[in-house]
């Protein structure tokens, strides 16, 4: 089986749709089927003995169905094979649909055997609400690149009703990746917050993924800055500070680090809602390799000590992107130095960010707190009191509070 792309013929090209074409197959059909589910996620949802479900594997292009049924502590996995244009192999018996195979072996019990273990169908775990379909997106036009995929404007179609949304569709077909979209999936769907962009699911019946979120119509924070330029206000800037500082407050609140907190992954309409979860995680430190490639720019000289991220790097993080919300133009951080002299300046020689020229005095102390020594960093909490009391006081003066 193979999933293939084609593009529908419109008269106006910027509204091209691309379609998954679907594999055949019944099991696409059934409401045991959960597509490409990774080893974790089915483990977790087959709690009970005799508990099964109905997924699959890829490899090198290729899907291997597996039905999956809890057996005490394990999982027991048995391969579903592909009768090129008449059925299905089952352990040795020959099945017209993979429907037959669960009821052969549910209805009339009859016991699997797999790997000298005996396991019994008892329980179908259905899928979940946010387990959608490709048949159900529509794909429109392209929206821009972020974390392992691209991201188009489409449509979501369920039980008739159309939803405008926002679809990352994963392009990089490894493992890690492909794991890394559902962690995004799993931490994403735990929340509901007006500064967090809303998720609807997942579609994973076959590749490539589609991780189906809301669509947010500015696009993000930092091309709007460019954008914008100097014709943004202070006011406009510290909202969006405060916008993204309420998202990541309650995602902190939630026991949850983000870890690649920018300006390039909040999003901005009417207000900014954080993004771009796929490295987040749902914990409140995190063990990181610091040989491999991270965000330099960004990240908490420390953690290539440490190999710690945490809350603090997080507010580290926050106050490089403070940084990036008051330049003028629009500016990563250190955007004259390439990569290997920022890491000796940064890490190893301790220099800090100064505070852009547009940045009123007390919102660069502010800066200055979020990039200064770990156990001196502000929480969230503190750093919305402060932006809050900077524009209730309408100036300066409202945030020497530490």
């Amino acid at each position: 089986m193979s999933s293939k792309k084609r593009r529908n013929n419109k008269n106006d090209k910027d509204d091209e749709e691309e379609v998954a074409a679907i594999p055949r197959g019944d099991h696409f059909n059934l409401d045991y089927w959960h597509g490409l589910l990774p080893n974790e996620d089915t483990a977790a949802l087959l709690k009970n003995d005799g508990d099964f479900l109905v997924r699959a594997i890829e490899h090198n292009g290729q899907y291997n169905i597996l039905l999956s049924i809890r057996c005490g502590t394990s999982v027991l996995n048995a391969a579903v094979a592909e009768v090129p244009g008449s059925g299905w192999d089952f352990q040795g018996n020959f099945f017209e649909c993979i429907k037959d195979i669960v009821d052969f072996h549910q209805v009339r019990k009859r016991p699997v055997m797999i790997t000298n273990q005996t396991a019994t169908l008892d329980c179908p775990i259905r899928r979940k609400n946010w387990e959608l379909r490709h048949k159900m997106i529509t794909l429109g036009k392209e929206l821009g690149s972020g974390s392992y995929g691209t991201v188009f404007k489409g449509t979501l179609t369920i039980e008739r009703k159309q939803t405008t949304v926002a679809v990352k569709v994963l392009t990089e077909m490894s493992i890690e990746a492909s794991n890394a979209l559902w962690k995004e999936a799993r931490v994403m769907m735990l929340y509901d917050h007006p500064n967090i962009v809303k998720m609807y699911g997942v579609c994973n019946d076959f590749t490539p993924y589609y991780l189906v979120m809301e669509l947010v119509d500015g696009g993000a924070v930092d091309r709007y800055l460019e954008k914008k330029g100097s014709k943004l206000s202070v006011k406009a800037r510290v909202n969006i500070l405060i916008e993204a500082a309420t998202g990541l407050d309650y995602l902190h609140g939630k026991g949850c680090i983000h870890r690649d907190i920018a300006c390039r992954n909040l999003l901005i309409n009417k207000v900014v809602k954080v993004a771009d979860f796929g490295m987040t995680r749902r914990t409140s430190k995190y063990k990181v390799d610091p040989n491999k490639p991270m965000n330099l720019r960004w990240l908490a000289p420390e953690v290539y000590e440490t190999a710690i991220v945490n809350k603090s790097t997080d507010v580290y993080a926050f106050g490089v992107t403070m940084y990036e919300t008051f330049t003028v133009p629009y500016s990563i951080p250190y955007a004259d130095w390439k990569p290997e002299k920022v890491y000796d300046k940064v890490v190893v020689k301790g220099y800090r960010l100064h505070p852009p020229a547009k940045m009123p005095r007390m919102i660069g102390d502010l800066m200055a707190e979020c990039l200064g020594e770990p156990e001196q960093r502000p929480t969230f909490k503190t750093v919305l009191v402060c932006l809050r009391n900077f524009l209730k006081e309408g100036g300066d003066r409202g945030l020497g509070i530490f």
